[in-house]
This record gives C-alpha cells, sequence and structure tokens, in this order.
C-alpha cells in the first residue's frame, strides 16, 4: 500500500479520466487506463493510494511520470488558455522576463511575478489578455530560492513586491510565498498589489500573519455602475470598499486607481476622499499607452496630469504624490548583465511564450523571449533589441 500526498494536487473522478486541478486555477487529466498499470488505486481529494507489490519508491518514480507528461497539457480552468509551469527542473531561469518571475530595477526594492493570470477584464489594462495566447505559473520554492540570489547582492535591507500581469489573488500559494519570503532576514516589507476581488477578511488576516506589510489596492471608483464599466465584470465593490477599510485599520493600504480619462474623472476624486475616511494612502495613477495594452481612450500627457494631481491635492488638503514613501525606496547594486543590447548571443529555446510566435528560452542563467520566432525547440541564434533592467528581448538572426 502506498498514499502519495500533495500540497497543490487535487484528484476527482470524470469517468475514463481522473481530472487533476493545480493550484486551484489549473486542471490536466490522467488517463485511468494509465494509472491501472501501476497498480489498482483510490483517490481520495489530495491523494492517490495504490495497492500495490511495486516499491513505494519506484511507484512514485513511475506517477511522477504520468504527472509530468499531464503537465505537458495544463491549462487554465479560468480561460481554457494553455498553461506553462516554471518549475526549479525546467530549465528556464526567473531572471529576464517581464512576464514572470524576477525583476530587479537597481533599487532595494525587487518585484517577484508568480503567475499571469486575471479574474476580470478592465478595459485599460497594460496586460491585453486577449492577445495573450497561454499563462505562466512559477513554483513558490523555486522563486524564494532564486530571489535570496539576488537579495544577497543587495547593500541595503530589500522591500518584495508581490505583483504579476494579472492577479496575485489567484496564486493558491500566496500565503506560503509570504511566510518563506518573511523568513529571509534580509527582508523589510512585502508589498502586493491586488484587483481585491479575491481577498477576503480572513484571507487578509492570514497574509498579514504570514508577513505581509503593505496592500496596494486598485480601487478606481466608488460607483458599483463604474465599476462594473471598468471592469468589465459584476464587481463585487460593496465587499472591497469593506476590505479596504479592515486592511486599513491592520496593515499599511495603499488605494491605487487608473485615471482613465473622460470615463472615471470624478470618480478620482470619490476615491482620494474615501481614502482620507478609511485612513489609507492613495496614489493616482496616469492611464498610460503600450504597445499590447488596452486602448480605451487617449492618455492624458504626464504634465497636464500631474497639473490636474496638484489641482486635487489643494482642493481635498492631500499628499498624492508621496505613495508608499515609508517602503524607502533607495538606489542600491543591480544584478550584472551576462549580455547586452545589440549583442546576437546562443539560446536554448525552452517553452512557448505568451504573445504569438514568441518563445521563451535560455543563456547565462537569464530568460530571453524571442520574438518573431519559428523554431519551437533547439539552440538558435539571436540579436537582443532589449536589455534594461535585464530584461532581454530577442530576435532570430537567421
Amino acid at each position: 500500500m502506498a498514499t502519495l500526498k500533495f500540497r497543490d494536487l487535487r484528484f476527482s473522478d470524470e469517468e475514463s479520466r481522473i481530472r487533476v486541478s493545480f493550484m486551484d486555477i489549473y486542471c490536466f487529466y490522467l488517463e485511468k487506463s494509465e494509472l491501472c498499470k501501476l497498480g489498482k488505486y483510490a483517490i481520495t481529494k489530495k491523494s492517490i493510494e495504490f495497492s500495490s507489490g511495486k516499491k513505494n519508491e519506484n511507484l512514485q518514480q513511475k506517477f511522477t511520470y504520468l504527472l509530468s507528461k499531464g503537465f505537458e497539457s495544463l491549462r487554465s480552468s479560468l480561460n481554457g488558455k494553455p498553461a506553462l509551469y516554471i518549475h526549479r527542473n525546467s530549465g528556464i531561469p526567473l531572471i529576464g522576463s517581464n512576464e514572470f518571475g524576477i525583476i530587479d530595477r537597481g533599487t532595494n526594492t525587487i518585484e517577484i511575478k508568480p503567475l499571469t493570470t486575471c479574474n476580470i477584464d478592465c478595459i485599460f489594462c497594460s496586460v491585453d489578455h486577449s492577445k495573450r495566447i497561454s499563462d505562466i505559473v512559477v513554483e513558490p520554492e523555486y522563486l524564494v530560492e532564486e530571489l535570496k540570489k539576488v537579495i544577497d547582492i543587495k547593500k541595503n535591507r530589500v522591500n518584495i513586491h508581490i505583483g504579476s500581469q494579472g492577479d496575485p489573488g489567484l496564486y493558491s500559494n500566496l500565503e506560503f510565498l509570504v511566510k518563506e519570503l518573511r523568513k529571509i532576514k534580509k527582508v523589510s516589507a512585502i508589498s502586493m498589489v491586488t484587483n481585491g476581488t479575491l481577498i477576503t477578511k480572513n484571507r487578509a488576516e492570514k497574509l498579514i500573519k504570514s508577513g505581509l506589510t503593505h496592500f496596494h489596492i486598485s480601487l478606481h471608483t466608488t460607483s458599483q455602475e463604474m465599476a462594473d464599466r471598468l471592469s468589465q465584470s459584476k464587481y463585487p465593490l460593496k465587499r472591497i470598499m469593506e476590505i479596504c477599510k479592515f486592511v486599513s485599520e491592520k496593515a499599511h493600504l495603499l488605494l491605487v486607481p487608473v485615471w482613465v480619462p473622460g470615463i472615471n474623472d470624478k470618480d478620482i476624486e470619490d476615491v482620494i476622499i474615501y481614502a482620507k475616511e478609511i485612513g489609507a494612502k492613495i496614489g493616482v495613477q496616469n492611464f498610460l499607452e503600450y504597445k499590447f495594452e488596452k486602448k480605451p481612450v487617449n492618455p492624458i500627457p504626464m504634465k497636464l496630469f500631474f497639473k490636474k494631481i496638484n489641482e486635487l491635492e489643494e482642493k481635498l488638503d492631500i499628499d498624492l504624490t508621496t505613495l508608499d514613501g515609508e517602503l524607502k525606496i533607495l538606489p542600491d547594486e543591480a544584478l550584472p548583465k551576462p549580455f547586452r543590447k545589440g549583442e546576437t548571443i546562443q539560446v536554448e529555446i525552452k517553452a512557448k511564450s505568451r504573445m504569438k510566435n514568441s518563445m521563451i528560452a535560455a543563456a547565462r542563467e537569464r530568460a530571453v523571449t524571442v520574438i518573431n520566432c519559428r523554431r519551437e525547440t533547439g539552440s538558435i541564434k539571436v540579436k537582443l533589441i532589449r536589455d534594461k533592467d535585464n530584461i532581454f528581448i530577442g530576435v532570430p538572426t537567421a
């Protein structure tokens, strides 16, 4: 008898197949005929039990192989897109991409991105998920392991900011990740940006207990009608405003509304007033134009945006420019770049990227996004067209 238990897997019976849920929002299937080859089995929600004469070690090895094959067809349960699981044995570095992993911009604040999935579809999002063909999720242990290497080069105590091309609230290992980050002695503050839809009072308390010090909640309006319009969903505004008040009494809260000109102009003032009421800080963000983002309106020029911000500061007697000043963001040692923009390098293709006709490759402990790529495997030469902040993008040379 051998019982195999898993933290992130959930099993359920579906006729000729076993559905395997991974981290709550991804899934793949195992054929019952393949499982039967390992012996008689029974599943529970979090485990699978084999009644077999085979040695446990051999059985686990064979079942692990079945799982690895299953992960090749991993999909998001939210949107049906293929999903890539990046773990310590995947051969994919966590530094080098703007989509996942670790980003160091030469300060004592390091951003980590554990996943790319989102549960709402805001009209102004800087990541247009309709243009992305897949999702990515990163193993928490691998993320922490690689993050420690970046922290080691820093002279100051560091702040860790959990962001994503999606919402970190969907990451089922979020509390575990925060707890592991808090164990790192050099870590000072841990912040997270979220749309708030998946944060309950109970979860907020767990995150704070685990070590999260700063919540950045993207509340863009206090009007239900406008909230639904901006998020293109039935947005739980009342509950999120209650969560904001709850969090503001227990941790640092920064409201980060996006000002979408011509759409939520009046709402920004309402959010500022609400922030003052609950004792939260607020940092109004200008809607900016990016190549692969949504564009419901033309952005406000930055000069005009700051003029309007100054007017609101005077009118409402509030500082809208210090943001989370207590985080003490300082210049610090930056990760060295193993190669530079314009250089031609050899890379090994590892997986499909999120954009069509692009791949994730690896070279010298860096991930490189290769665009306009027709190859899906093997080693190729690419010319780098970006190297800023150790984020590398290249194009094939032939």
